[in-house]
């Protein structure tokens, strides 16, 4: 105001004056017209005040005939009573104006003030012109107000005024950290806190519009400190883009589509400008203190942005964002995220592929919900049946790793896309699998046939052997890896899919199975080395590398892989006697994941919870968990074993051995009739140390070295042990889980570096 209070000074000396204040939007030009406009009219001028509007620019002298018709409000005589559009000579009408202005100003001062010239339409920048050249020794002040975005508008104006004497340049700059500080003071009671000066700086940028904002929605907040920008913040960023250039709006816009993927040729492709336009643009929304160096300055800035476009163009926008961005190489998530906002249905195959992709990019860093979302999407998008099936496939997968009885609700009509040819094999597996978790055999069993032989493997093979009940004919050739029969241990149900082939790797590599777990890797091998490490004792290592996985996010954010690694941990600290924290680690799992979407394996968890109430005495929750449903489907899987272990257990802690005595006969029958070797369930009187790998021969069954110095390895001692006590290849493939073929390698080996030709032979070398 010190320019301001000179000029007007002189102005009553008869010195007239311009001053052209220019600054972004929301850096406080009005209100200074308007400061200055007051204390002019304290003093005893004349003040006139008009605005420009964008609108009326194709109006012509629209601004000069709302000036003058106000001073001729207030008494001055009208110069051109024909009106502006007479037909008379421009500079004849002009010097009526000026002897008007000089006559009704008679030695008073007067203020003349034009917001928004950068608006006013072309014939009126043409007076204005005249004027200004005019007031030198009238004691008029002129105030011209104009937005930097709009420089380029009112660049002639500037060029014939700037260089006259009596013309000043006056530009506004945002608030330094010291006056937002002393903007905070009234509203937040005496000295404001310095994080809360910092975080008005940073979001507002100094910009006068948009700190008042922020500090009205600050001030409605219960705590001032932990307030976030809110709906005053929103509408004078919307205001912003509303009094800056179009071409500024449309890139703010883009900007904020976009996100980080922001570059100056895509915000140039999505807006329909130029990079030169660009970069100006930018440069005006950092200077409006809408962008900072690095993007929006707040994330609600962002979001107020996309609000104001309208509803008909955010869909198109979208659309348009997820082709530049596909072409542009950038990756699948952010193409996605664009292709589930726009939601247009596009039918183009590259956006199924997409949408699919994302979802594992999603899955692999634990962003389950991200990764549903986006199959969805690719369910709806595609364009024939076979692409639809197998989006379905992935949806169904996503969805069970978040809730298996959400997953559930497809099942259906992945049989039927299984059944009309639609699914390849390891699809159908993914179908299969999901039915055996809910205990339906027949269909899982159904589904299975429609496989070709050549896909299985002996992962499917084990996954269908542990699952279903073993003594019924299958009907399936003998030759076919589904014939293979025995459990597949632990490590099978927690696969959540049929994809691990259990090859008889020994305890020793479970360490480098665990070491190579990154982000996007298959969860079984994982699962299969802690199962490893339990079953040989290993509890304090199954526990670390547990406590390890569990805080992976990619683990820890996908309810099903947490509810996985939290089970084997709760089965090592029983095993290890810390029953207390076992019983809390699985109450926790069934928080996560309730019992009835456990399906047949929840034999399992609540074997630990029941076992570990009983060892601590606690028989209120013991009984809870017995009272829990489970599907007597479970009852035709080894998962029976331990809950009815665990039934005994608590039975004989009641006093009542005779139904303890029921339940473990129970338990030894199922045993008995799978083959499994009762010590892969049971913890022997020597303790865990002792359980062997489940399927594995114990370590002293494994045979010498031979006599000649060939080293076999451990998958070939045991393959060897078992063939020369008389099994057969299917009974060896059995009792070891691989397949067949696999056998048959192992023994070819083993017959080379042996040098024999039999069975007979391996007997030599004590096998």
């Amino acid at each position: 105001m010190l320019l301001f209070d000179q000029v007007h000074e002189a102005s009553t000396r008869g010195s007239g004056a311009v001053l052209l204040v220019s600054g972004p939007v929301g850096t406080g030009k009005t209100a200074l017209l308007q400061a200055m406009s007051a204390r002019a009219a304290r003093e005893g001028s004349w003040c006139f005040e008009v605005t420009g509007s964008a609108r009326e620019r194709e109006l012509p002298y629209g601004v000069v005939d709302r000036l003058i018709q106000s001073m001729c409000g207030a008494g001055m005589a009208d110069p051109f009573p024909g009106g502006l559009d007479s037909g008379e000579d421009f500079f004849v009408l002009m010097d009526r104006v000026a002897a008007a202005v000089r006559d009704f100003a008679c030695g008073r001062t007067l203020l003349i003030g034009i917001d928004d010239v950068h608006f006013a339409d072309e014939q009126s920048l043409r007076c204005l012109s005249f004027l200004i050249r005019r007031v030198e020794s009238s004691g008029v002040v002129m105030v011209l107000n104009e937005s930097t975005s709009y420089e380029r508008d009112t660049a002639d104006l500037r060029a014939e005024m700037l260089h006259l004497p009596f013309c000043r340049r006056l530009r506004l700059t945002p608030l330094t950290r010291a006056d937002i500080a002393e903007q905070l003071r009234e509203p937040f009671g005496g000295v404001p806190d310095r994080a809360l000066v910092q975080f008005c700086a940073e979001v507002s940028g100094g910009i006068p519009l948009l700190l008042f904002a922020l500090i009205d929605d600050l001030s409605a907040a219960s705590d001032p400190a932990t307030g976030e920008p809110g709906v005053n913040f929103r509408h004078a960023v919307l205001r912003s883009l509303h009094r800056c250039a179009p071409s500024t709006a449309k890139i703010g816009e883009a900007i904020a589509v976009l996100g980080d993927h922001a570059t100056p040729e895509l915000v140039a492709e999505l807006s329909g400008l130029d990079v030169a336009q660009v970069d100006e643009g930018i440069r005006d929304l950092r200077e409006m203190g809408v962008l900072g160096w690095d993007g929006f300055r707040h994330p609600r800035t962002r979001a107020a942005v996309l609000s104001g476009i309208p509803f008909p163009e955010r869909p198109v926008m979208h659309s348009r964002a997820a082709e530049l961005l596909h072409g542009s190489g950038a990756s699948a998530s952010a193409v996605a995220e664009h292709l589930i906002t726009a939601q247009d249905g596009g039918k183009a195959p590259w956006r199924v592929a997409i949408l699919c992709e994302a979802a594992r990019e999603a899955m692999a860093a634990g962003d389950v919900d991200s990764a549903v979302s986006s199959l969805r999407h690719a369910v709806s998008a595609s364009s024939g049946e076979d692409q639809r099936a197998r989006a379905g496939v992935l949806l169904a997968d996503a969805q069970w790793h978040a809730d298996p009885s959400r997953a559930a609700r497809r099942l259906h009509e992945l049989g039927q896309d299984a059944r009309a040819g639609l699914l390849a094999g390891p699809d159908v597996l993914t179908a299969v699998n999901q039915l055996l978790w809910w205990g339906e055999f027949d269909e899982a069993e159904e589904l299975m046939r429609l496989t070709d032989p050549g896909e299985g493997d002996s992962g499917a093979a084990h996954l269908w052997s542990f699952f279903r009940r073993t003594g019924d004919e299958t009907g399936l050739p003998a030759d076919s890896p589904l014939a293979l029969s025995g459990p597949l241990a632990a490590a099978a149900y927690l696969s959540a899919a049929a994809s691990l082939a259990v090859d008889g790797a020994p305890s020793d590599r479970a360490d480098q199975m665990l070491v190579g777990m990154r982000a996007g890797t298959p969860l079984t091998p994982a699962l299969y080395a802690l199962v490893v490490l339990v079953q040989t004792g290993r509890l304090a290592e199954a526990i670390a590398w547990c406590d390890r996985l569990l805080k992976e996010e990619w683990i820890n954010r996908v309810p099903m892989r947490r509810v996985m690694i939290a089970t084997i941990e709760a089965v090592a600290m029983l095993r290890a006697g810390d029953s207390a924290t076992a019983l809390s680690s699985i109450r926790e799992v069934f928080d996560t994941v309730p019992p009835p979407v456990w399906g047949v394996v929840v034999g399992l968890p609540l074997s630990v919870a029941v076992r570990a109430s009983t060892d601590l005495g606690d028989n209120d929750s013991a009984r809870s968990y017995l009272a829990v449903p489970v599907p007597p489907a479970m009852f035709d899987t080894p998962f029976a074993l331990p809950y009815l272990l665990a039934l005994g257990q608590y039975h004989l802690a009641m006093g009542h051995p005779e139904s303890a005595a029921t339940y473990t006969r129970s338990c030894l029958d199922l045993i008995a009739r799978w083959g499994v070797d009762a010590a892969c369930i049971v913890d022997g009187p020597a303790g865990p140390e002792t359980d062997p790998v489940p399927g594995f021969p114990p370590a002293e069954a494994l045979p010498p070295a031979p006599e000649d110095g060939a080293k076999l390895t451990d998958a070939e001692h045991r393959v060897a042990t078992l063939a020369a006590a008389g099994k057969t290849n299917r009974q060896i493939a059995e009792r070891l889980f691989v397949t067949v073929s696999t056998v048959e390698q192992h023994l070819t080996k083993v017959y080379r570096k042996l040098n024999v030709r039999s069975r007979a032979g391996l007997q030599r070398y004590g096998c």
